[in-house]
């Protein structure tokens, strides 16, 4: 058996960059205008969080997470590559936990603070998953119809997911909630890196300021884990 560290990642995907950015043109193309929608769902989820509604913000994010995870990853996304299934699976986890997480921490009673370093990095991660992320696309060149969208594909609806969980959650719901989206920005990262899109280091930014948030609201609110 030749040696792993012979490997490079790009030989572990299964697919090619045009194939894969043809995926996105595809679905994209395949559910308009639902991205007007989808679009309101996340501002409204972002600003609700703020508000600190969680109950109904994580009710809204976890629509987006089901839906991306069973149309995007499980209906197409798995055609080229098998973990797709379970990519899937978890987004659909990930959102049954975002909705358990909405309701306690309503109940919780004591209000996430949102002005503050993990609010302030809530904050601009929801605005570059809902409203911002679609710009990539035309700004790299590839023009709007390979444009990514909130609760259309998986990357803007991960890197949104961090923000929001930020804004509404704490504690070791914060870290439960934010597993998921964290490790597709990272899986997702890795393999637009294969590929040569240049805006993979921004998901790699984006876990990294997450990470910053939930550490610092953990060492800041040490008691937040009680439930």
């Amino acid at each position: 058996m030749d040696d792993l560290s012979t490997y490079a990642v790009a030989d572990f995907i299964p697919f090619t960059a045009d194939v894969y950015f043809r995926l996105i043109e595809r679905v994209s193309a395949a559910w308009w205008p639902l991205h007007l929608l989808t679009v309101a769902v996340g501002l409204a989820a972002a600003g609700l969080a703020w508000s600190g509604r969680a109950r109904i913000a994580g009710g809204l994010l976890a629509a987006a997470l089901a839906w991306v995870g069973a149309t995007f990853l499980v209906g197409e996304y798995a055609q080229l590559n098998w973990a797709g299934t379970w990519f899937g699976g978890a987004f659909v986890v990930g959102a049954a936990l975002v909705v358990l997480f909405g309701f306690a921490e309503s109940r919780h009673g004591r209000p996430v603070r949102r002005i503050s370093v993990p609010g302030l990095a809530g904050l601009t991660l929801a605005v570059v998953g809902v409203p911002g992320y679609p710009f990539i696309a035309p700004l790299a060149g590839r023009g709007w119809a390979r444009a990514e969208v909130f609760g259309i594909h998986p990357d803007p609806t991960a890197v949104a997911a961090l923000g929001i969980a930020l804004l509404m959650l704490r504690g070791y719901r914060l870290w439960l909630a934010a597993v998921v989206p964290a490790l597709w920005c990272l899986v997702s990262a890795l393999t637009l890196q294969a590929l040569h899109a240049p805006w993979a280091e921004m998901l790699y930014a984006a876990v990294g300021v997450a990470l910053v948030g939930v550490l610092w609201r953990s060492l800041a609110d040490p008691g937040s884990g009680r439930v």
